[in-house]
């Protein structure tokens, strides 16, 4: 009976991470599709910020699965597959989808109305399950290169570090630094979409970043300066 309680547990973890796998497949069949597309086509699938006032909303759904290249899509897949799944297994395959195109809504709202801004990616939508994943389970051990181990809240930290680099220092990096911004502020948004016991697990997941940053921090000015 041990046994298979066992093999039901494994099961019900790998399930848990189907809505995580079902998009990174998604993407890479979008983006092996739209090699065969024709410019044109393509361009017009792309999302403008002039498209929320014409109440358009092909393109910015549109944008979420496009990518501009190859490395474009291995880096928003490999922060998708590692996010993905924690925020699945942490509240399941609905909310983890309710946040990732809730955070990919908000991210584009957010890039239009304050730097009119479009573009296309899902890195809006993963950005906020970066930030969920962050204050869900901040020292959930990642491998960085299949190799290191690293918790999560520090590649969640450098994230939103360089993309508030990206908007005070701008440059012609093509990265869309204010839809990401958007997305990690999503969650506050989406909140709603939590039962009391998530929202004071993220609640604590705050204090020990911040407390966590404030460390890091001093040590840091402590080593270097």
């Amino acid at each position: 009976m041990k046994k298979t309680g066992y093999k039901n547990t494994k099961k019900e973890t790998n399930k848990k991470q189907n809505a995580t796998i079902s998009l990174i497949l998604i993407n890479i069949g979008i983006f092996i599709y739209s090699l065969f597309i024709p410019e044109q086509t393509l361009s017009s699938l792309i999302f403008k910020p002039e498209q929320l006032v014409q109440l358009n909303f092909k393109p910015m759904i549109a944008s979420w699965f496009l990518h501009a290249n190859i490395i474009h899509l291995i880096s928003n897949m490999s922060f998708l597959f590692i996010f993905g799944k924690i925020i699945e297994k942490n509240l399941g395959t609905f909310k983890m989808l309710l946040i990732y195109f809730g955070s990919a809504i908000i991210s584009d709202i957010f890039a239009s109305l304050i730097a009119s801004q479009g573009g296309i990616g899902a890195s809006g939508a993963i950005a906020g399950l970066i930030s969920a994943s962050i204050l869900l389970n901040p020292f959930y051990i990642t491998r960085l290169f299949i190799i290191i181990p690293i918790p999560i809240m520090l590649i969640g930290w450098l994230s939103i570090y360089l993309d508030i680099k990206g908007v005070l220092y701008p440059t012609n990096d093509n990265i869309g630094h204010f839809a990401h911004l958007g997305g990690y502020l999503a969650i506050t948004t989406l909140l709603f979409l939590l039962n009391k016991q998530e929202k004071r697990k993220m609640k604590t997941g705050l204090i020990i970043n911040i407390i966590s940053l404030i460390i890091f921090t001093v040590l840091y000015f402590k080593v270097f300066s």
